[in-house]
């Protein structure tokens, strides 16, 4: 790629996909404590519905990716997925700390 804003921008998707792999790698490695897991939780939705949590991020970056392109097919397929990579998660997620913070049984 020669132009400086599709390098920059490779190699910024480059740089996330790396962290997440490294994420995904600590997590996976073993048994998380409760503050690593509410912290992954916090990074991929934010509790208090900010929109800095990377699902909302993934969502509007799918979204802003779709922006010029004429009504179609490959519109409605790429809003579509921006939905179901940060609403339905979200949702999910606020219902999954709804659980973790629910008091267990005696």
């Amino acid at each position: 790629m020669t132009d400086p804003t599709g390098r920059r921008l490779a190699h910024l998707l480059d740089l996330a996909r790396h962290a997440l792999a490294d994420a995904h790698r600590d997590a996976s490695a073993g048994v998380l404590q409760p503050q690593h897991r509410q912290l992954i939780l916090d990074a991929l939705h934010r509790p208090d519905g900010g929109d800095g949590g990377l699902l909302h991020l993934l969502g509007d970056l799918i979204t802003d990716t779709s922006r010029d392109l004429p009504e179609g097919d490959a519109a409605e397929q790429l809003d579509e997925a921006a939905g179901y990579a940060s609403d339905y998660p979200a949702q999910r997620i606020d219902r999954a700390r709804t659980a973790l913070a629910a008091p267990t049984g005696p």
